[in-house]
C-alpha cells in the first residue's frame, strides 16, 4: 500500500509539471498573476518586454517539462524494478525544479499585491518527500498495477 501511494505521490508530480510545463512554453501571453505583478495589461507591455516574458515563461516551462519526463521515465522503469536509487532521483529531481519556483512565487507574493501560486511547488515538494519516504518504507519490490 505505502508503494501505492508513492507511486501517486511521484505521478502527481509528473502530471503537474506536465500541466505547468505546457502552460507556460504553450502561452502567448503572461499569466494575470504576472499582470498584477507589473501592473500592465500584456497589451500594453512594448514587444521587446513581451518578448522577454515569452522567453522567461517558456523556459520554466522547459524545466518543468524536463523534470516531468525524467520524473515519469524513472518511475516506469528504475522504481518498478525496484531499483533503490530511483525514489531519491525523483525525489531530487522534482525538488531541484520546485524549489526556485517556490521561493520566486512566494518573493512575488510578499512584496506585491499579486497572488502567484507559491502553494503549488510546496505541495509537489512535500509530495515528493513523501513519495520518498513511503517508497523508503515500502521495501524494494512495486506491485504491478
Amino acid at each position: 500500500m505505502k508503494k501505492r501511494i508513492a507511486v501517486a505521490c511521484f505521478g502527481l508530480n509528473v502530471i503537474y509539471m506536465t500541466i505547468a510545463g505546457l502552460v507556460f512554453v504553450l502561452g502567448n501571453e503572461f499569466l494575470p498573476f504576472h499582470s498584477d505583478v507589473v501592473q500592465t495589461s500584456w497589451n500594453d507591455l512594448e514587444p521587446a518586454y513581451q518578448t522577454l516574458y515569452l522567453g522567461m515563461m517558456r523556459t520554466e516551462g522547459a524545466g518543468f517539462l524536463a523534470s516531468a519526463l525524467a520524473i515519469g521515465i524513472l518511475l516506469l522503469i528504475p522504481y518498478r524494478q525496484g531499483h533503490a536509487w530511483s525514489y531519491w532521483a525523483m525525489a531530487a529531481v522534482g525538488v531541484v525544479e520546485h524549489v526556485p519556483t517556490l521561493v520566486a512565487n512566494y518573493h512575488v507574493a510578499t512584496v506585491t499585491s499579486a497572488s502567484p501560486p507559491w502553494q503549488a511547488p510546496l505541495v509537489g515538494i512535500s509530495t515528493l518527500i513523501l513519495g520518498l519516504v513511503l517508497s523508503r518504507e515500502g521495501g524494494n519490490t512495486v506491485p504491478r498495477p
